[in-house]
């Protein structure tokens, strides 16, 4: 159960993370720099999608996943445009006129995988996760 409170925390701030980097960037000479942040998401959802992962119960991942799910819709929605070819700040601040800032690539990457390890690991922790070969403990 600490496992699942510890995953919860983490996948928490991953998420609040990439919830303040597509908000608050007002994009200054097309350079969207709140978009680096998923520098800090992708490890905090590897470490967090590994707590949940060992050895959960079904009940524990859904509750420690409830707000995570609901922080990380807004970066997963991130994710999709940018590898749709939305330019990065039109995507911050919902004006349709900004070009292509050339980040779009790196960042179309760092925010899918992010996106990627999370929703995939929720899977294999709701279908039982990893438990060892010796382990006999449901």
């Amino acid at each position: 159960m600490w496992r699942a409170f510890a995953a919860f925390l983490v996948l928490t701030l991953a998420g609040l993370n990439g919830m303040i980097a597509s908000a608050g960037d007002t994009c200054t000479q097309n350079s969207p720099d709140s978009l680096f942040g998923y520098i800090f998401t992708l490890p905090l959802n590897l470490l967090g999608i590994g707590l949940l992962c060992w050895k959960p119960t079904r009940w524990a991942v859904i509750i420690a996943t409830v707000i995570p799910v609901l922080l990380a819709l807004p970066y997963t929605r991130i994710a999709i445009d940018l590898a749709s070819g939305t330019p990065a700040c039109t995507i911050l601040t919902g004006d349709p006129s900004w070009a292509m800032s050339g980040e779009e690539t790196g960042f179309a990457i760092g925010w899918g995988l992010s996106a990627l390890i999370f929703w995939m690991g929720l899977a294999y922790a709701l279908s039982g996760g990893y438990r060892p070969a010796h382990d006999t403990e449901q």
